[in-house]
């Protein structure tokens, strides 16, 4: 059960008002706008509205971030390089003629008695035997025995200065490198992260539902005063005329020596107040049409405002007011900024957790470099990676994280009791303004009453000038007051469906 019983309908102040006085055209030329066309404008082209709506994407970025903490990575690598010299081996300057070969001939030559000598102390059985033979090419291990007997020695292997070893290259001139790195992160705090990124998406949605509405309540107290400026300039166009015909009248009284020329001199000079009050009015209308346009993005048309949208308030529950002012975007905006903060402490302490992540690599070169003939490598792994100390930055982390959830929990309970002021207050208001209304309507039938009977005195001769001006006067300030508070009655409605969050409901109705 809604809190406000509400009557949306499209009847016009301005009709209220111009049908009461006397004079008044009843519309200026051009076609008029409607509350409910600046109210849509706003919404569509308010430039703040623009500025806000971006906090959205962004949080939906922040959240979608932390998918990322255990998304697969790849990267390709792609490297050329020159060398200052190439680096290679040759075995056959190593292992030929003149090579490594004469530095172990002495080795060669004292064999013989190493093995003579083993033998003879049984250390070498007969298989032993048959594989030195063989390597020491023998046919078989007696033909190494005779030799052992004969006591000749055994001749380094002979390899004729023939070889087909060709150089092994270490480092190239030219060298090109492709390599791939692949890795797929194992990390809890994924799951916080993304929790508080949805927290920061719908205190996003929620801050932009609270401009939206912060938009509209400003349009509408814009729109309000072009509006009563306008009106008032009408009533004061009316007294305008009023005041000239008084004029006109107190000329022909002279005319005919019924009054002295002061009282035409008082009747011109309350002529020019008025008119000098109306051109007041008109700047006032002009100064707030330019703030309207600035609400709504775009400069206005020049034709006449239509009368205010009635957001009449007949019952309010203020207990359920207050209970339904809770569920404000504003304060669900709070809401989801503590629920992220809380996700946002919980992962300031995972951080302290280990963290795991497959890798690989892929390598390739075009030339072979090393000892073998292939140009590509590859490895995959395991690794895991656990804080020990960083210099207390990750305690500094949890600690800050801590504060600001403590932080956006008071400002949430801060919030609450704010918007239980504001229900109340905007409450007040309106009721104020309700019960003035009549009191400004009984006002200005009293003095349209007075005037209209020190009028006709004053053409009887028995009435002074100077209560005619009074009688105007009051008269005057009578009809202001009325479409002040008429005004007022449907600003305080509109405040209140503001504070009780249905603004936007209202405004949806129009």
């Amino acid at each position: 059960m809604s809190p406000l019983r509400l009557v949306l309908s499209c009847a016009s102040l301005g009709a209220i008002v111009l049908g009461s006085l006397p004079g008044v055209a009843a519309a200026q030329e051009g076609p008029p706008l409607e509350l409910s066309s600046a109210v849509q404008q706003a919404l569509d082209s308010n430039p703040n509205l623009a500025v806000v709506a971006e906090m959205i994407p962004q949080a939906r970025a922040s959240r979608d971030r932390a998918f990322a903490m255990v998304q697969p990575q790849l990267s390709l690598g792609l490297q050329y390089r020159i060398n200052d010299r190439e680096i290679a081996f040759d075995p056959a300057e190593g292992f030929g003629d003149g090579g490594l070969t004469e530095a172990f001939e002495g080795l060669y030559g004292n064999l013989g008695v190493i093995y003579g000598q083993l033998f003879e102390e049984g250390m070498i059985d007969a298989d032993d035997c048959l594989e030195i033979a063989l390597a020491n090419g023998f046919d078989s291990c007696d033909e190494l025995t005779e030799l052992f007997l004969s006591g000749e020695e055994i001749e380094a292997p002979d390899t004729g200065g023939d070889t087909t070893m060709e150089p092994i290259v270490i480092q190239q001139k030219e060298q090109l490198y492709v390599n791939i790195d692949a890795m797929w992160p194992v990390n809890p705090r994924v799951v916080p992260l993304a929790r508080a990124g949805s927290h920061q998406v719908d205190a996003a949605r929620a801050q932009v539902a609270q401009t939206k509405e912060q938009v509209i309540g400003a349009v509408v107290q814009t729109y309000a005063m072009a509006f009563q400026a306008q009106e008032a300039g009408r009533v004061m166009e009316a007294q305008v005329e009023l005041a000239r015909a008084h004029q006109r009248d107190t000329e022909v009284l002279l005319a005919a020596g019924v009054v002295t020329e002061d009282a035409v001199l008082r009747a011109r000079v309350q002529v020019a107040r008025i008119e000098l009050q109306l051109t007041q009015l008109r700047r006032q209308e002009a100064t707030a049409r330019r703030a309207l346009g600035l609400l709504t993005g775009a400069e206005l048309s020049p034709g006449p405002l239509a009368g205010l949208s009635a957001a009449e308030v007949t019952a309010v529950d203020l207990e359920q007011a207050r209970t339904d002012a809770r569920r404000r975007p504003d304060r669900a905006a709070a809401a989801s900024q503590a629920e992220a903060a809380r996700e946002m402490q919980i992962d300031a302490g995972m951080q302290f957790l280990p963290t795991f992540a497959v890798s690989g690599q892929w390598n390739w070169s075009d030339a072979s470099s090393g000892f073998d003939d292939r140009q590509s490598s590859w490895f995959i792994g395991l690794g895991a990676s656990l804080p020990i100390w960083d210099g207390g930055l990750l305690v500094h982390g949890a600690r800050e994280a801590a504060s600001r959830r403590r932080q956006a929990v008071a400002q949430l309970d801060a919030l609450t009791d704010q918007v239980d002021v504001e229900v109340l207050d905007a409450h007040g208001n309106w009721l104020a303004a309700v019960e003035a209304l009549p009191v400004a309507e009984a006002e200005r039938a009293l003095a349209e009453e007075t005037y209209r009977l020190v009028q006709v005195r004053y053409a009887a001769g028995q009435a002074r000038q100077i209560e005619v001006l009074d009688a105007l006067a009051a008269l005057q300030q009578a009809e202001l007051s009325v479409l002040n508070q008429q005004v007022q009655v449907q600003v305080q409605s509109v405040a209140l469906l503001q504070a009780t969050g249905q603004l936007r409901t209202w405004a949806a109705s129009l």
